[in-house]
């Protein structure tokens, strides 16, 4: 066999492992290859190209839709998410899914992780629009750096990796090329939903982890939230219901002393900061007296003592934080050395009392947690975000001690979203905590599902929210539970 044959075959064995073959062993793909007999430059003077197309389209001549392409080259061979030259076609609506961009970008993280991790020069590019199929100047850009290998350019492709040439003499799966080609198909064979069995789900899964393992281990949420707040000072848990900012925010408060209000509508700058209520006596007559706030008691708290002090807010969009902060706003400053007006805080009938400071004591830290999924609540302006480190907390698997997590219903969910949310959507997926029972029972999990994640979902899709996964959506609450979303 030539090396063109021998290269090909190994190509589309590897495909119809990740599902690229349906049960009546007809291919998912169609094969174009449009390179020499041992893969070097051919009688048109180019390296050509290795292409597996949709089975719809024709062996030859212009054609549509999504494929993966082998481009050969001198010295490294370049390996693509290319869109046909007659456009998206039929595949438009699979480009536009957020999810198809989220598993490249994905990609390409992992890729990137593995090349330094291996030492190997492996570049990659990503588009951050998959419904533009024009030409893309970055990948432009990126194609000059290896012009020397004479590789095809198509400067509208979505996913590009420049990768060593593999060995020809014989087929080695985990040299750098492989390793790269195995992921790419794994993530196209996990979009268009090929596998249709458990072993093939297992090999797509085996190819992504072989590069997914060199991801940079994301660091533990506590101890990120504890770098944070050591050195910022004042930092937002922010995420979905369920995703554990409150657990974060009392577990990090063992080590301190601390002070905890929660925000609500009606939440003001005399509840927050300070201000006068009407008292009565016990002969009944009425008057006024200064009662301190949570920010108040606080800071006083931070001056009296030489431990550390947290000011724990709990949903803190759920005020109007303009009305509640007042001039206490500025005092949420880290920025040192600049010269600063004094805010006055306190009882101004009693000007002894007052504390009159630039910023806020150095042993007092600031830790709030807000909900991204309440659309009505107050939308946090700029300015304060400037002033505070924002740390995001994803679902994600967990393994806890005396709970049962049921995995199996969090994955569906998760992938779900993965695939059909927009980059806000995304923040509403709920969080692992609606996955955990007492214990394995499924009866108990099922009462989740019916009285929680149904009804949410079902207000996200009322709210016109992940309506492209409608049916997804009702799929899997029928399939758990046998109930629809709307009757």
């Amino acid at each position: 066999m030539t090396p063109k044959n021998i290269f090909v075959t190994q190509l589309e064995d590897l495909l119809k492992q990740v599902g690229g073959q349906d049960r009546s062993q007809n291919n998912l793909f169609l094969t174009r290859k449009a390179v020499s007999e041992n893969l070097e430059k051919g009688s048109n003077n180019t390296y050509g190209f290795i292409s597996f197309i949709r089975p719809d389209q024709t062996p030859s001549g212009p054609y549509a839709g999504l494929s993966v392409k082998v481009n050969p080259g001198k010295e490294n061979y370049r390996i693509s998410l290319d869109i046909g030259n007659e456009g998206f076609g039929d595949d438009y609506q699979l480009a536009t899914l957020p999810g198809l961009r989220r598993l490249f970008f994905d990609l390409q993280k992992d890729i990137i992780n593995f090349a330094n991790a291996n030492s190997i020069s492996i570049k990659s590019f990503c588009a951050l629009d998959f419904a533009d199929d024009s030409s893309k100047k970055q990948l432009s850009d990126l194609e000059l750096a290896y012009r020397e290998d004479e590789i095809d350019s198509h400067k509208q492709d979505l996913f590009v990796a420049f990768v060593p040439k593999p060995s020809l003499s014989h087929i080695d799966l985990d040299d750098p090329f492989w390793v790269i080609y195995k992921a790419v198909i794994a993530v196209y064979a996990k979009a268009r939903q090929w596998p249709s069995n458990s072993e093939e789900r297992k090999i797509v899964g085996k190819f992504i982890n072989a590069i997914h393992q060199y991801n940079e281990v994301t660091k533990n949420e506590l101890a990120q939230a504890s770098h944070l707040l050591d050195v910022r000072r004042y930092v937002v848990l922010q995420g979905a219901p369920g995703t554990g900012k409150t657990y974060l925010m009392n577990k990090l408060a063992k080590d301190y002393e601390t002070v905890f209000t929660q925000f609500h509508a009606e939440t003001t700058y005399s509840d927050f900061v300070g201000g006068y209520r009407p008292v009565t006596d016990a002969e009944g007559h009425l008057s006024y007296r200064y009662y301190e706030g949570p920010l108040l008691k606080a800071i006083r708290l931070a001056q009296k003592s030489d431990k550390k002090i947290l000011l724990m807010i709990d949903e803190i969009n759920r005020a109007n934080l303009s009305n509640v902060l007042g001039e206490a706003f500025y005092l949420f400053e880290n920025e040192k050395g600049l010269p600063r007006a004094k805010v006055q805080l306190g009882d101004i009938a009693q000007p002894q009392n007052l504390i009159e400071i630039e910023t806020l004591p150095s042993n007092l830290y600031v830790m709030a947690t807000m909900n991204t999924a309440d659309r009505s609540l107050a939308i946090v302006d700029f300015a304060l975000r400037r002033r505070f480190a924002w740390l995001t907390m994803y679902p994600h698997h967990i393994k806890p001690v005396k709970q049962f997590f049921h995995e199996k219903q969090f994955n569906e969910m998760h992938d779900i979203f993965q695939m059909y949310a927009t980059s806000e959507e995304l923040m509403l997926e709920p969080g692992q905590a609606y996955y955990l029972t007492p214990d394995h029972s499924d009866s108990q999990m099922n009462d989740r599902l019916l009285y929680e994640l149904l009804p949410l979902i079902r207000e996200y899709l009322e709210s016109g929210f992940m309506i492209p996964a409608k049916d997804a959506l009702n799929q899997f609450f029928m399939s758990e539970i046998r109930q629809t979303l709307f009757n």
